[in-house]
């Protein structure tokens, strides 16, 4: 028996760039993908505010247009979609990995970030070499795991020299810190990219995307083991 999930992006389907990726993590057949922009018209849609408390956001339209915008415009259309599919899904995962914290559901709800913290508090990792994907995430991302309890020194992918490689800039970032991890601060990078700086430095990496997907295909397997073994 597989139970039915539904995959919540921040931005407009379909997502080709990033689904296909978190849908062979999760690996069951029964999932919904849904948009929290795709009932928008992308000349609404405003620019992230950048006022302290906020939180931007970059994502794509269906165009593969590239927009950002805030995390406090962006919650309540996912919650939309959350509330559209919440009488037939069993388990929502949201596919980025800023602050949502008044997003809820009827059945299981994974957020990378909120999962992020759990899993980082659970195992001692308290000091977090954090990358954003752009630089005004900088601060609002200290601000969000420094409330969660997390002493962080933030690095941004803009930082990186246009003539490096993105896993060799990671990798050279990683080798030289006293951190407890390095920790891919959103979700969509290329896995192959991540499993290739985990394998080159000692400090563990995480990417909050395949954290959280990793988390929802051991809650959808206990599901098969407990029908199979007719629990």
């Amino acid at each position: 028996m597989h139970i039915p999930v539904a995959l919540h992006t921040i931005g407009q389907t379909p997502r080709p760039d990033l689904t296909p990726f978190i849908m062979a993590s999760v690996n069951t057949p029964l999932v919904t993908v849904t948009g929290a922009l795709d009932d928008a018209d992308p000349a609404q849609i405003p620019e992230p505010d950048l006022s302290s408390g906020h939180f931007p956001l970059e994502t794509r339209l269906s165009d593969g247009a590239r927009i950002e915008t805030d995390a406090s415009f962006l919650e309540p259309l996912i919650q939309a979609q959350i509330d559209k599919l919440d009488e037939a899904v069993e388990l929502h995962l949201v596919l980025c990995a800023g602050p949502f914290p008044n997003l809820k559901a009827e059945g299981l709800l994974i957020r990378p970030f909120e999962h992020a913290c759990d899993v980082f508090a659970a195992n001692g990792l308290g000091d977090l070499l954090v990358v954003v994907p752009f630089d005004s995430q900088s601060d609002p991302s200290a601000k969000k795991w420094a409330d969660a309890g997390f002493s962080t020194k933030i690095r941004s992918m803009d930082e990186r020299p246009a003539e490096m490689q993105a896993d060799a800039w990671l990798t050279e970032i990683g080798a030289d810190s006293e951190c407890d991890a390095l920790v891919l601060d959103y979700v969509g990078y290329p896995k192959a990219i991540w499993t290739k700086v985990a394998d080159s430095i000692s400090i563990p990496v995480y990417d909050l995307g395949y954290l959280a997907a990793e988390f929802a295909r051991e809650i959808i397997d206990e599901a098969k083991a407990l029908n199979t073994n007719g629990g």
